[in-house]
């Protein structure tokens, strides 16, 4: 029996104290009084009482869900699993549906929020101003996919959060930021400045400044100096560059799951799915890079980028006019004929972001062909088999000689 009922027939209040103290009106005590007089008890339950709610999901629209996550989606993070969910199968339901379903069934997110301690936090560094002006690069070392670890460099805009390109390889090297540089450059331009971690990659034991032409003590500052890089700021505190760290523990999650799901078993195959989520991450994460001011400068492009993120290495010219690299005999050829160089002379063998070979002799530089692999060509056809740079090419430049020395101190 209804409280206010009570009150009215058992304790004999009137109609308009009842409906004071519940706070309705007169008429609403009066009808539920008379219901009860004419139906007893059960007139009073509400009429929806043991009927399914018309805006409840179907029964069996729930049992998918619960069986999509149990199956192929297990391990994402709730929101994650519920844009799959809209995206991919298609099941148009809301958040908190999904987040109802899963919990009832004992599930809980794997990337649940944690309250921080106010000590624990690190205050925000305010964001560059224009696309382009710092990107943040680092490397890490995870289980991405399978049971052995590997690398993953990223680089990240510091103004529009924009993941500007991503490689994995087995450990970190010179060769993984290379080939992400060449992302940044491919895709966006030659940015301002680099913030990175303090590896030997982006900084010598000598280095005393951040300006690049203060220092090209790396092979990683000499090719960034000449393409246009102004700085490379460097730190051994992960919070100085907090976020390429969040985009880490972003892809540690989303990248994964995704990864996991696509089957994906090598580092070929991982660094052919990573384009496809980046692309889906920055149109999900990242700021509007449309009313930013742009400070990505035109870079080079196919050969000539290849070139310029090239590794630097010293070698002596034996009797015959060859080098050697990595145990292999190489020969030097201009567009019509071998090379001759005179025996002890000290030259530099670049090796191009493409694997192929180069010698630098001066303000010359003409390919490599391996003695040992390849036979030696007709001077008919190497001008189509071979690429020569152009005489203005940087890495022609007379300051390039000097850049080669210092490196060759800090080495």
């Amino acid at each position: 029996m209804s409280e206010m009922v009570k009150k009215v027939l058992n304790d004999g209040m009137s109609y308009e104290r009842v409906a004071e103290r519940y706070g309705v009106s007169e008429r609403t005590v009066r009808r539920k009084v008379d219901i009860y007089l004419r139906l007893g008890a059960r007139g009073l339950a509400h009429k929806s009482r043991s009927r399914l709610a018309s805006n409840r999901t179907p029964v069996d629209i729930e049992d998918k869900i619960l069986s999509l996550y149990e199956g192929r989606y297990a391990g994402y993070n709730f929101t994650h699993f519920h844009q799959k969910l809209v995206e991919a199968e298609r099941i148009d339901v809301s958040y908190p549906t999904v987040y109802s379903i899963l919990m009832a069934a004992g599930h809980r997110s794997p990337r649940a929020h944690r309250v921080r301690r106010a000590e624990s936090l690190h205050p925000s560094r305010p964001r560059r101003k224009a696309f382009g002006e710092l990107v943040q690069m680092d490397a890490s070392v995870h289980a991405w996919f399978g049971d052995d670890t590997c690398n993953l460099h990223l680089a990240i805009d510091d103004a529009s959060s924009t993941v500007l390109g991503g490689h994995f390889e087995a450990q970190e090297t010179l060769h993984g930021y290379f080939m992400v540089f060449a992302q940044i450059i491919g895709g966006y331009g030659v940015p301002e400045e680099f913030y990175t971690d303090r590896r030997t990659v982006f900084c010598s034991k000598r280095a005393r400044s951040a300006r690049l032409e203060d220092d090209t003590g790396t092979q990683f500052r000499l090719a960034a100096s000449k393409l246009g890089v102004l700085e490379i700021h460097v730190t051994s505190v992960p919070q100085a560059k907090g976020r390429i760290e969040r985009a880490f523990q972003t892809f540690q999650d989303r990248l994964i799951s995704e990864m996991r799901t696509a089957k994906i078993a090598s580092i070929e195959e991982a660094n052919a799915f990573l384009p496809g989520f980046i692309a889906d991450h920055n149109a999900r994460y990242a700021l509007d890079t449309s009313r930013m001011h742009n400070a990505f400068a035109e870079g080079p492009s196919g050969k000539e980028l290849s070139i310029a993120l090239s590794v630097v290495c010293e070698r002596t010219v034996h009797n015959g006019s060859y080098v050697t690299f990595k145990n292999k005999t190489y020969l030097p050829f201009d567009r019509k004929r071998r090379v001759l160089i005179k025996s002890g002379t000290k030259v530099f063998v670049l090796r191009t972001l493409d694997d192929d070979l180069y010698l630098v002799h001066g303000n010359d530089l003409w390919p490599l062909l391996c003695l040992e692999t390849a036979a030696l060509p007709d001077p008919n056809d190497l001008k189509d088999r071979t690429y020569v740079p152009p005489k203005d090419h940087p890495w022609k430049e007379t300051s390039y000689q000097m850049m080669l020395k210092r490196l060759r101190k800090a080495v």
